[in-house]
């Protein structure tokens, strides 16, 4: 008797054992299971939000260039408020459940309110064709810094871009970028991207991110007047006093841009008979404005736009953004940066 417990005993003690590592190999197996379930879910997501902020830039896109193809490639009243301020066409694109809006924070008046819309890339100042004291001037309105200051950046910008230490006179640059940590050459070559900012010497994060709004890399390098800001229209030259009246002109007579009731400029020989219409320039004011046209500095059109699409799948909190830039002129995307 004593024997056939002893058996039992060692059967149930054996069962039992048996059944643990049979417990830990079903759990180990279900987190495997859920552990692959929630991979293929993130993935899943994952390739719903590509399909999603794509479809919002290839549709704004075409809108762009419907727009553009409607109005013979000119930059009308129409093309303006459609393209920067439409909150009808540009706010609620979507694929399948999931949402998507294109839009961008205004400059002043507006008072830093999100606008649904595209950015136009030629109101900005081109780093690849600029000069010194233009950005120099860009400098200073932007950041508030004094001309010294403001000028040791904006040379150190270009002679990234420009070949040979002898380009900016009484610049050198090649000791900084050689004595760094992590040393690099200056690139010697035009900007590609915005990006290249980061690494000049001077620059950080925090003037990039206040700098960026106000310079771009795409077009000729001419400023389209129905866009340009204050601190660019005033760093390419023109006084204060002009730009009040350019813009007073253009946001027509609510006083905001890219509203209906706008005026655009069509010729750039005209701006300053334009602009006289409305409100009188003096003479200084009206030679400022042709000087500056005769340098080639000033265009009423524009062919490149951001498209800046935020997506949100449906029952998620989170949002993704992508940064694409336009060209109307070839009808197709030339840069992509998703984060």
């Amino acid at each position: 008797m004593r024997l056939a417990r002893s058996r039992r005993g060692m059967v149930l003690i054996f069962a039992l054992w048996v059944l643990g590592i049979l417990t830990i190999l079903a759990v180990s197996v279900a987190a495997g299971i859920r552990e692959k379930i929630l991979l293929v879910k993130r993935l899943d997501e994952i390739s719903r939000m590509d399909c999603l902020l794509e479809s919002a830039v290839k549709k704004t896109a075409g809108y762009i260039h419907g727009q553009m193809e409607t109005s013979g490639f000119e930059f009308t009243p129409a093309v303006k408020m459609n393209l920067l301020n439409n909150s009808n066409e540009l706010t609620n694109i979507t694929l399948g459940h999931d949402t998507a809006g294109v839009g961008y924070v205004a400059d002043a008046p507006a008072g830093g309110s999100l606008r649904w819309g595209v950015v136009d890339e030629e109101s900005k100042i081109n780093l690849n064709t600029t000069n010194s004291q233009i950005l120099a001037n860009l400098i200073m309105n932007v950041l508030s810094w004094n001309e010294e200051k403001s000028q040791k950046l904006a040379d150190a910008l270009l002679d990234w871009r420009l070949n040979g230490e002898s380009e900016i006179n009484g610049f050198y640059s090649e000791d900084y970028y050689s004595n760094l940590q992590h040393p690099y050459p200056k690139k010697s070559a035009a900007y590609e991207t915005l990006d290249e900012m980061l690494l000049v010497e001077g620059m950080d994060r925090k003037i990039y991110d206040k700098l960026i709004n106000y310079v771009t890399i795409y077009g000729s390098g001419a400023v389209n007047i129905n866009t340009a800001p204050p601190q660019v229209l005033e760093a390419i030259g023109l006084p204060e006093t002009a730009v009040d009246k350019i813009l007073t002109v253009r946001r027509g007579k609510d006083g905001t841009d890219a509203t209906g009731d706008d005026y655009v400029f069509s010729r750039t020989f005209e701006i300053a008979a334009d602009i006289n219409a409305v409100v009188p320039l003096t003479l200084d004011e009206a030679r400022a404005i042709d000087a500056v046209n005769m340098r080639g500095l000033l265009t009423t059109s524009s062919f490149y736009y951001t498209v800046q699409a935020t997506g949100k799948l449906a029952g998620h909190a989170n949002v993704q953004t992508v940064r694409a830039v336009y060209s109307a002129q070839d009808d197709r995307i030339i840069y992509w940066n998703e984060g």
